[in-house]
């Protein structure tokens, strides 16, 4: 499975009229790796810039008095279809890349609030509103990551508040060069050698196929997670080095077990068996957890005992931003800060 990379209008914004997408250079360095998407926002405001553009040229060159000198048909100037032909560039467009949209309306409310507040994506001086285009690509990006297999995104953006607003999530990785998207892509785990330290580690014999994603761990190590026959190894790692690995089925059942556990005693064994596993838990098995946590009440009733904070205080110090249950992230809040 490809990256995926989302692109902010600083990238790929073009004034020039031969081409849709501007940034070519940048953009081709990452098509044999990952997949290229381009929020709407950001393809209309291309479209406004290039109509921009060819109304002020037909303009200059029908008032130009070498238009008539030349011979030029002005009909012919005066019939060009700047629409049609910024509709061509987008439809002949070389570089493959997918758009994605806001569909969820109802977060105006809270694109409102941020403006109001002066959060990022939005300028935090006085006597600007500056930062509405970002935000309506910031929440299509937030919407994005719930609909794809992939548990993260690369963003490529040169903002500074819009960095600071995608900052917040961390399966949202931002990266303003091709080399910083090498440095944090799943790439980086294809080499030889590298291979070479998981086959030693695991005992079995994979490819680079074998590896299907990554994520960061609550010590912001990385994680990979291997697939082979039939069989689902994470492995965590530090700059580039094998901290530890296990199979995946070790710890999977647990989870599932602590979110349905019936008593206080079975909370305790569980609790036991997981703690040594925390750092391969990716963001969705930590919320269960999370979740769990409260809405069990054989979790919630002796959430003060040691082994328990243990367990619930690492991961909601890390992963707090992702709980999206106000009840749950206000008795968290209550018992761990």
């Amino acid at each position: 499975m490809k990256e995926k990379v989302i692109f902010d209008t600083n990238v790929v914004r073009n004034p020039e009229i031969n081409t849709f997408l501007g940034g070519r250079e940048i953009l081709e360095r990452f098509l044999d790796e990952a997949d290229i998407v381009i929020p709407d926002t950001v393809i209309q405001e291309i479209k406004r810039q290039k109509r921009s553009s060819l109304v002020s040229n037909k303009t200059k060159f029908l008032t130009n008095p070498f238009h008539k000198l030349i011979g030029v048909d002005e009909a012919n100037t005066k019939s060009f279809d700047v629409e049609v032909y910024i509709q061509k560039l987008l439809d002949e467009e070389t570089i493959p890349f997918e758009t994605i949209d806001l569909k969820d309306h109802n977060v105006l409310a809270q694109i409102k609030e941020l403006a109001i507040l002066k959060k990022a994506p939005f300028e935090s001086g006085e006597g600007t509103d500056k930062g509405f285009k970002d935000a309506l690509i910031y929440f299509s990006i937030l919407e994005y990551l719930q609909e794809i297999p992939n548990k993260y995104v690369f963003v490529f953006a040169k903002d500074l508040r819009f960095r600071e607003a995608l900052a917040n999530h961390p399966n949202i990785i931002i990266i303003d060069s091709y080399e910083d998207f090498k440095k944090y892509g799943i790439s980086q785990f294809y080499d030889d050698y590298f291979i070479g330290k998981i086959n030693s580690e695991l005992g079995v014999n994979i490819s680079k196929d074998n590896i299907k994603e990554y994520w960061y761990n609550i010590n912001d190590n990385i994680v990979i997670l291997i697939e082979f026959e039939e069989q689902e190894y994470v492995i965590e790692t530090d700059s580039g080095e094998i901290v530890s690995s296990c199979a995946r089925n070790e710890y999977i059942s647990l989870i599932d077990n602590i979110v349905m556990t019936s008593s206080f005693n079975q909370t305790d064994e569980i609790v036991d068996k997981l703690l040594p596993f925390t750092a391969f838990l990716n963001n969705e098995e930590i919320l269960k957890i999370l979740n769990a946590s409260w809405k069990n009440n054989q979790i919630r009733w002796i959430i003060e005992k040691p082994q328990l904070k243990e367990l619930l205080g690492p991961l909601f110090e890390s992963r707090k931003e992702i709980i999206d249950d106000a009840e749950v992230l206000s008795f968290l809040k209550e018992k761990f800060e």
